[in-house]
């Protein structure tokens, strides 16, 4: 009777859609899940204290471990610890030392190649924020959402570039538990 049941359940976890599993879990990794210029995007989010009452969030690709092909990174830069709504600050990828609430994407294409830099983008006309729903001060856990478009950074040295000159991620949650001291 047990290996009944135990080949039901095996059987029925292999015929499983892998979207209702969720994202993949990378080991010491959050949850960061959005639409990236209108297709799906899945990611691990990772997370650090950038002082006491802000968080650094590092968001990589899922499969990030692989050495060729494309992987994205988003940066989300001193966030808030306080649950609220913030306006993202336009700022230069390289230009990070003491900013608050920035946000920028970096793409590398092959194994040992530069990538393209994008920057966050200015307008009245696209939302640049982050949302902070909630953070836990004993088990460090941050969730939010996040919306934000980017734009190549016009000293971005990718030959050949065959990306996109603006990405859009819209409708992001995110959950990540911050690692490290305060």
């Amino acid at each position: 009777m047990k290996n009944i049941l135990l080949l039901a359940l095996i059987g029925s976890m292999l015929n499983c859609d892998n979207k209702k599993i969720g994202v993949p879990q990378i080991p010491n990794c959050g949850n960061f899940m959005a639409l990236k210029n209108s297709q799906e995007w899945s990611a691990a989010s990772t997370a650090t204290f950038a002082h006491r009452d802000s968080i650094n969030v590092m968001v990589e690709e899922c499969g990030t471990f692989r050495t060729a092909g494309e992987v994205d990174w988003l940066s989300i830069n001193q966030l808030p610890t306080k649950p609220g709504t913030y306006r993202l600050r336009p700022i230069r990828w390289d230009d990070l030392n003491g900013t608050p609430l920035s946000a920028w994407v970096y793409t590398r294409i092959g194994d040992n190649t530069t990538g393209d830099r994008y920057n966050l983008y200015a307008s009245k006309t696209e939302t640049n924020e982050v949302i902070i729903d909630a953070y836990n001060p004993t088990s460090r856990q941050l969730e939010g959402h996040l919306n934000a478009t980017f734009v190549i950074d016009p000293d971005s040295d990718s030959p050949g570039r065959s990306r996109p000159d603006t990405i859009r991620i819209r409708d992001a949650i995110f959950s990540v538990v911050v690692n490290g001291a305060i």
